[in-house]
């Protein structure tokens, strides 16, 4: 359900590090980018089926028009992002809410706070 995909650095005081980095930069990145696209699509059908589902979330921070939080099954910085409307509703940094799923991209979900 969750992938992060990163190239590889050579890295010192690592089993790797005492081999050749043979591998051009190009075709590093061209590899991890195919990678992304699988995962990026599985994201999306898996954010599909959240739509009209309700999660519990904490408020990370305001960006913009939006809160932006996570549910109890999200990391910070590296999965999903709940998208909430600041125009519609003020929430606290820290404060946990209940959303509803209105809409979903493959990495990002909007939501509506449940009353």
């Amino acid at each position: 359900e969750r992938l992060g995909c990163f190239t590889y650095s050579h890295e010192e005081n690592t089993h790797a590090y005492n081999l050749e980095d043979d591998v051009p930069e190009d075709v590093k990145i061209e590899r991890a980018n195919e990678i992304m696209e699988i995962q990026s699509q599985i994201s999306w059908e898996l954010n599909q089926a959240k739509i009209g589902q309700e999660f519990r979330v904490v408020i990370d921070r305001k960006e913009g028009n939006y809160f932006v939080g996570r549910t109890e099954f999200d990391s910070p910085d590296v999965d999903n992002e709940v998208l909430i409307d600041a125009t519609k509703t003020y929430l606290k940094t820290g404060e946990y809410t209940t959303v509803k799923i209105t809409e979903a991209e493959d990495f990002d979900l909007y939501a509506d706070v449940v009353n």
